[in-house]
């Protein structure tokens, strides 16, 4: 009898054991392509291929498609310039907070603040 209440614990063990690493593993691939998407419809080329997709459900003439592919276009033109106006003003403001904050700051504390400070990635910085 002992001999199978330890096989039992064994395999207990060991289905238990393939169920946390079926889960580990899971979880670190379902993150690792959820920043992979998310990335990906960070990218206007994305969203212009998205929108036609979208548009190809109205099962539009050629005509109709050289339009709807001109337009989309210009759309896509002005969501990144006003993205990209959007990141600017935001850094802005973040540097205006920063200076700010910085002027009632004391030595020690400055030293600390440089380190712990809010920066700009370098792909957003202003050229």
């Amino acid at each position: 009898m002992a001999l199978i209440r330890s096989r039992r614990l064994k395999v207990g063990l060991l289905l238990s054991l393939l169920v946390f690493v079926s889960v580990a593993v899971g979880f670190v691939l379902g993150v690792g392509l959820t920043s992979a998407i998310n990335k990906k419809k960070e990218q206007p080329t994305f969203w212009k291929s998205a929108a036609m997709k979208q548009l190809e459900k109205l099962h539009p003439t050629d005509e109709q498609r050289k339009k709807f592919d001109a337009r989309t276009e210009s759309a896509v033109q002005e969501l990144t310039a006003l993205r990209a106006e959007g990141i600017t003003r935001i850094w802005d403001i973040v540097d205006r907070a920063v200076t700010d904050i910085d002027k009632d700051l004391t030595p020690e504390q400055r030293e600390t603040f440089q380190k712990i400070k809010p920066k700009q990635p370098a792909d957003q910085k202003v050229k």
